[in-house]
Protein backbone atom coordinates (compact mmCIF):
# COMPACT_ATOMS: atom_id res chain seq x y z
CA UNK A 1 0.00 0.00 0.00
CA UNK A 2 1.28 3.45 -0.91
CA UNK A 3 0.15 6.52 1.02
CA UNK A 4 -0.08 10.01 -0.51
CA UNK A 5 -0.25 12.90 1.95
CA UNK A 6 -2.44 15.90 1.15
CA UNK A 7 -2.25 19.25 2.95
CA UNK A 8 -5.20 21.59 2.53
CA UNK A 9 -5.97 25.17 3.48
CA UNK A 10 -9.33 26.91 3.91
CA UNK A 11 -12.70 25.44 2.84
CA UNK A 12 -16.00 25.31 4.67
CA UNK A 13 -16.88 22.68 7.25
CA UNK A 14 -19.03 20.85 4.70
CA UNK A 15 -16.22 20.81 2.13
CA UNK A 16 -13.75 19.54 4.72
CA UNK A 17 -16.16 16.76 5.69
CA UNK A 18 -16.46 15.75 2.02
CA UNK A 19 -12.68 15.71 1.64
CA UNK A 20 -12.34 13.68 4.84
CA UNK A 21 -14.83 11.17 3.41
CA UNK A 22 -12.69 10.85 0.28
CA UNK A 23 -9.66 10.14 2.48
CA UNK A 24 -11.48 7.47 4.48
CA UNK A 25 -12.97 5.75 1.44
CA UNK A 26 -9.55 5.60 -0.21
CA UNK A 27 -8.33 3.36 2.63
CA UNK A 28 -9.61 0.34 0.66
CA UNK A 29 -7.46 1.14 -2.38
CA UNK A 30 -3.90 0.29 -3.32
CA UNK A 31 -2.91 3.93 -2.93
CA UNK A 32 -4.38 5.82 0.02
CA UNK A 33 -4.86 9.59 0.38
CA UNK A 34 -4.36 10.95 3.89
CA UNK A 35 -4.42 14.41 5.44
CA UNK A 36 -0.94 15.79 6.18
CA UNK A 37 -0.79 17.20 9.71
CA UNK A 38 1.82 18.59 12.07
CA UNK A 39 2.08 15.13 13.59
CA UNK A 40 2.70 13.66 10.14
CA UNK A 41 5.66 16.01 9.72
CA UNK A 42 7.63 13.99 12.27
CA UNK A 43 7.78 11.12 9.74
CA UNK A 44 7.10 12.86 6.42
CA UNK A 45 8.86 16.19 5.94
CA UNK A 46 6.55 17.52 3.23
CA UNK A 47 3.15 16.60 1.75
CA UNK A 48 2.80 15.27 -1.76
CA UNK A 49 -0.07 17.58 -2.74
CA UNK A 50 -1.39 20.97 -1.59
CA UNK A 51 -5.06 21.87 -2.00
CA UNK A 52 -5.78 25.55 -1.41
CA UNK A 53 -9.09 27.39 -1.17
CA UNK A 54 -8.27 30.55 -3.12
CA UNK A 55 -10.95 32.55 -1.31
CA UNK A 56 -9.51 31.87 2.14
CA UNK A 57 -7.11 34.05 4.12
CA UNK A 58 -4.92 30.99 4.54
CA UNK A 59 -4.18 30.96 0.81
CA UNK A 60 -1.75 33.89 1.04
CA UNK A 61 0.14 32.30 3.92
CA UNK A 62 0.32 28.95 2.15
CA UNK A 63 1.74 30.49 -1.02
CA UNK A 64 4.31 32.50 0.94
CA UNK A 65 5.67 29.44 2.75
CA UNK A 66 8.95 28.42 1.08
CA UNK A 67 8.48 24.86 2.38
CA UNK A 68 5.67 24.50 -0.16
CA UNK A 69 7.85 25.29 -3.19
CA UNK A 70 7.90 22.46 -5.72
CA UNK A 71 4.88 20.63 -4.26
CA UNK A 72 1.96 19.91 -6.60
CA UNK A 73 -0.58 22.67 -5.98
CA UNK A 74 -4.30 22.29 -6.63
CA UNK A 75 -6.02 25.68 -6.52
CA UNK A 76 -9.77 26.03 -5.96
CA UNK A 77 -11.24 29.33 -7.11
CA UNK A 78 -10.28 32.31 -9.24
CA UNK A 79 -6.98 34.18 -9.68
CA UNK A 80 -4.85 31.06 -9.50
CA UNK A 81 -1.09 31.61 -9.04
CA UNK A 82 1.32 30.76 -11.82
CA UNK A 83 2.70 27.76 -9.95
CA UNK A 84 -0.70 26.05 -9.69
CA UNK A 85 -0.56 22.53 -11.07
CA UNK A 86 -4.35 22.18 -11.46
CA UNK A 87 -7.15 24.75 -11.08
CA UNK A 88 -10.81 24.04 -10.30
CA UNK A 89 -13.74 26.42 -10.08
CA UNK A 90 -15.59 26.75 -6.79
CA UNK A 91 -17.64 25.05 -5.47
CA UNK A 92 -15.27 22.15 -5.95
CA UNK A 93 -16.26 18.64 -7.03
CA UNK A 94 -13.96 16.37 -5.06
CA UNK A 95 -14.46 13.53 -7.54
CA UNK A 96 -12.74 15.68 -10.19
CA UNK A 97 -9.88 16.51 -7.81
CA UNK A 98 -9.47 12.83 -7.00
CA UNK A 99 -9.33 12.01 -10.71
CA UNK A 100 -6.39 14.35 -11.40
CA UNK A 101 -4.53 13.08 -8.34
CA UNK A 102 -5.08 9.50 -9.47
CA UNK A 103 -3.73 10.40 -12.89
CA UNK A 104 -0.68 12.12 -11.40
CA UNK A 105 0.22 9.11 -9.30
CA UNK A 106 -0.46 6.57 -12.04
CA UNK A 107 -3.76 5.35 -10.66
CA UNK A 108 -6.13 5.90 -13.59
CA UNK A 109 -7.88 3.59 -14.00
CA UNK A 110 -7.54 2.26 -10.46
CA UNK A 111 -7.84 -1.56 -10.45
CA UNK A 112 -10.65 -2.87 -8.28
CA UNK A 113 -10.26 -5.86 -5.94
CA UNK A 114 -10.36 -9.17 -7.82
CA UNK A 115 -11.10 -11.56 -4.93
CA UNK A 116 -14.61 -12.75 -4.16
CA UNK A 117 -14.61 -11.43 -0.59
CA UNK A 118 -13.97 -7.92 0.79
CA UNK A 119 -10.53 -7.39 2.35
CA UNK A 120 -10.51 -8.36 6.01
CA UNK A 121 -9.06 -4.98 6.96
CA UNK A 122 -11.90 -3.01 5.36
CA UNK A 123 -13.81 -1.32 8.22
CA UNK A 124 -16.67 0.01 6.13
CA UNK A 125 -19.49 -2.27 4.98
CA UNK A 126 -20.14 -1.34 1.37
CA UNK A 127 -22.86 -3.89 0.64
CA UNK A 128 -25.25 -1.16 -0.39
CA UNK A 129 -27.93 -3.51 -1.67
CA UNK A 130 -29.13 -4.17 1.86
CA UNK A 131 -28.76 -1.97 4.92
CA UNK A 132 -26.67 1.05 3.99
CA UNK A 133 -25.21 3.17 1.23
CA UNK A 134 -22.14 5.27 0.67
CA UNK A 135 -23.85 8.28 2.23
CA UNK A 136 -24.20 6.71 5.65
CA UNK A 137 -22.67 8.51 8.61
CA UNK A 138 -19.31 6.82 9.04
CA UNK A 139 -18.76 7.86 12.65
CA UNK A 140 -21.41 7.48 15.35
CA UNK A 141 -25.12 6.95 14.91
CA UNK A 142 -27.41 4.49 13.21
CA UNK A 143 -25.57 3.20 10.16
CA UNK A 144 -28.71 1.61 8.76
CA UNK A 145 -30.32 4.97 8.01
CA UNK A 146 -29.09 6.71 4.84
CA UNK A 147 -27.92 10.28 5.09
CA UNK A 148 -30.48 12.52 3.35
CA UNK A 149 -29.37 13.46 -0.14
CA UNK A 150 -28.85 17.15 -0.66
CA UNK A 151 -31.99 18.70 -2.18
CA UNK A 152 -32.38 21.86 -4.17
CA UNK A 153 -29.17 21.76 -6.20
CA UNK A 154 -31.03 22.11 -9.50
CA UNK A 155 -32.87 25.40 -9.98
CA UNK A 156 -36.20 25.18 -11.79
CA UNK A 157 -35.62 21.60 -12.92
CA UNK A 158 -38.72 20.05 -11.42
CA UNK A 159 -38.69 16.35 -10.58
CA UNK A 160 -37.84 14.75 -13.91
CA UNK A 161 -35.91 11.47 -13.80
CA UNK A 162 -33.82 9.62 -16.38
CA UNK A 163 -33.53 5.84 -16.06
CA UNK A 164 -30.69 4.32 -18.12
CA UNK A 165 -30.80 0.53 -18.20
CA UNK A 166 -30.62 -1.99 -21.06
CA UNK A 167 -33.21 -4.21 -19.35
CA UNK A 168 -36.86 -3.38 -20.08
CA UNK A 169 -38.10 -5.15 -16.94
CA UNK A 170 -35.55 -3.30 -14.81
CA UNK A 171 -36.68 0.04 -16.24
CA UNK A 172 -40.32 -0.81 -15.55
CA UNK A 173 -39.47 -1.80 -11.97
CA UNK A 174 -37.69 1.50 -11.38
CA UNK A 175 -40.58 3.44 -12.92
CA UNK A 176 -42.97 1.78 -10.47
CA UNK A 177 -40.77 2.61 -7.49
CA UNK A 178 -40.28 6.18 -8.69
CA UNK A 179 -44.03 6.64 -9.09
CA UNK A 180 -44.60 5.32 -5.57
CA UNK A 181 -42.19 8.02 -4.32
CA UNK A 182 -44.07 10.75 -6.22
CA UNK A 183 -41.66 10.93 -9.16
CA UNK A 184 -43.94 10.48 -12.16
CA UNK A 185 -42.04 12.31 -14.91
CA UNK A 186 -39.62 9.62 -16.08
CA UNK A 187 -37.61 9.23 -19.30
CA UNK A 188 -36.10 5.88 -20.26
CA UNK A 189 -32.94 5.03 -22.21
CA UNK A 190 -31.90 1.51 -23.15
CA UNK A 191 -28.48 2.63 -24.44
CA UNK A 192 -25.84 5.16 -23.53
CA UNK A 193 -26.36 6.93 -26.85
CA UNK A 194 -30.04 7.48 -26.11
CA UNK A 195 -29.13 8.73 -22.64
CA UNK A 196 -26.67 11.31 -24.00
CA UNK A 197 -29.34 12.68 -26.35
CA UNK A 198 -31.82 13.00 -23.47
CA UNK A 199 -29.20 14.64 -21.24
CA UNK A 200 -28.70 17.29 -23.90
CA UNK A 201 -32.46 17.80 -24.25
CA UNK A 202 -33.84 17.89 -20.70
CA UNK A 203 -32.78 18.86 -17.19
CA UNK A 204 -33.02 16.11 -14.57
CA UNK A 205 -33.31 15.89 -10.83
CA UNK A 206 -32.14 12.26 -10.74
CA UNK A 207 -30.34 9.97 -13.20
CA UNK A 208 -29.86 6.25 -12.68
CA UNK A 209 -27.18 4.49 -14.75
CA UNK A 210 -26.80 0.73 -14.99
CA UNK A 211 -23.34 -0.76 -15.52
CA UNK A 212 -24.78 -3.34 -17.93
CA UNK A 213 -24.72 -0.91 -20.87
CA UNK A 214 -23.02 -2.44 -23.91
CA UNK A 215 -23.05 0.29 -26.56
CA UNK A 216 -20.57 2.42 -24.60
CA UNK A 217 -18.48 2.35 -21.46
CA UNK A 218 -21.01 3.03 -18.67
CA UNK A 219 -18.35 4.92 -16.69
CA UNK A 220 -18.03 7.38 -19.56
CA UNK A 221 -21.76 8.02 -19.35
CA UNK A 222 -21.51 8.41 -15.56
CA UNK A 223 -18.76 10.98 -16.10
CA UNK A 224 -20.98 12.81 -18.61
CA UNK A 225 -23.82 12.89 -16.08
CA UNK A 226 -21.47 14.25 -13.41
CA UNK A 227 -20.25 16.97 -15.80
CA UNK A 228 -23.74 18.01 -16.96
CA UNK A 229 -24.58 21.68 -16.44
CA UNK A 230 -26.73 22.72 -14.75
CA UNK A 231 -25.61 20.08 -12.29
CA UNK A 232 -27.77 17.01 -11.74
CA UNK A 233 -28.56 16.79 -8.03
CA UNK A 234 -28.72 13.01 -7.67
CA UNK A 235 -27.17 10.06 -9.50
CA UNK A 236 -27.57 6.38 -8.64
CA UNK A 237 -25.45 3.63 -10.21
CA UNK A 238 -26.86 0.09 -10.45
CA UNK A 239 -25.20 -3.20 -11.36
CA UNK A 240 -24.76 -6.86 -10.55
CA UNK A 241 -21.21 -6.75 -9.15
CA UNK A 242 -20.73 -6.72 -5.36
CA UNK A 243 -20.86 -3.25 -3.86
CA UNK A 244 -17.31 -3.47 -2.50
CA UNK A 245 -16.09 -3.80 -6.10
CA UNK A 246 -17.99 -0.90 -7.66
CA UNK A 247 -19.23 1.21 -4.74
CA UNK A 248 -16.09 3.28 -4.27
CA UNK A 249 -15.68 3.95 -7.96
CA UNK A 250 -19.31 5.06 -8.21
CA UNK A 251 -18.89 7.40 -5.25
CA UNK A 252 -15.66 8.87 -6.61
CA UNK A 253 -17.35 9.36 -10.01
CA UNK A 254 -20.03 11.65 -8.59
CA UNK A 255 -22.82 9.20 -7.71
CA UNK A 256 -24.48 9.27 -4.31
CA UNK A 257 -24.90 5.52 -4.14
CA UNK A 258 -24.27 2.19 -5.86
CA UNK A 259 -27.18 -0.28 -5.70
CA UNK A 260 -26.58 -3.94 -6.40
CA UNK A 261 -29.19 -5.88 -8.37
CA UNK A 262 -31.67 -7.23 -7.58
CA UNK A 263 -32.53 -3.87 -6.07
CA UNK A 264 -33.54 -3.98 -2.43
CA UNK A 265 -37.02 -2.36 -2.30
CA UNK A 266 -36.63 -0.98 1.22
CA UNK A 267 -33.25 0.61 0.49
CA UNK A 268 -34.53 2.10 -2.76
CA UNK A 269 -37.62 3.50 -1.04
CA UNK A 270 -35.53 5.25 1.62
CA UNK A 271 -33.31 6.83 -1.01
CA UNK A 272 -36.17 8.04 -3.20
CA UNK A 273 -38.09 9.51 -0.28
CA UNK A 274 -35.06 11.71 0.47
CA UNK A 275 -35.19 13.34 -2.96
Amino acid sequence: MKRIFVKYFGFSGTERQALDLVFRLSESREVVYSAWTAQTAEAIEAPDVLIIDGDSWEAVLALANPAHDGIKLIWIGEEAPAQAWRVFAAPVRWSAVLEVMDEAFGLLPQPLPSSTEPPASQPIDLNLAHDEDLDVVLDDGDATEPLPLEPGLLPAVGRRVLVVDPGRDDRLYLRAKLAAAGLHEVDEAATGTEALILLNTHAYLLVTVDLGLTDMDPWELIKAVDNTRPAIAHMFVTGTAPAWQQGLRARFSGAQVYLRKPLHPGQLKKLLLNI
